[in-house]
């Protein structure tokens, strides 16, 4: 994300944005949304899915498959790998 910076511009905004993100005042909780104005604000590179309509599709379906897998199932984690080989954590009840 830096790497056309020197070290030390780079140092610095690494520290920026690292020191806003562990900032407990600014968010309470691990959940919380950054939204991208906030995270351009902080120096954060975004991109937008916009920008590539594939992308987004294939980003946004995978985002509403998870959501559906956590809200209606037990689990609560999943790793899944290029192969197709998953983990998946489920809360035992």
């Amino acid at each position: 994300m830096f790497k056309d910076l020197g070290k030390d511009e780079s140092l610095q905004k690494i520290n920026k944005i690292s020191n806003y993100l562990s900032d407990h005042d600014n968010f309470k909780s691990h959940g919380r949304h950054v939204s991208r104005e906030k995270a351009e604000k902080i120096g954060l590179k975004i991109d937008y899915l916009e920008a590539d309509p594939k992308l987004q599709d294939l980003v946004l379906s995978i985002f509403h498959s998870t959501t559906h897998t956590f809200t209606s199932t037990p689990a609560f984690k999943i790793i899944e790998n290029h192969n197709g080989k998953a983990f998946i954590k489920i809360h035992n009840q």
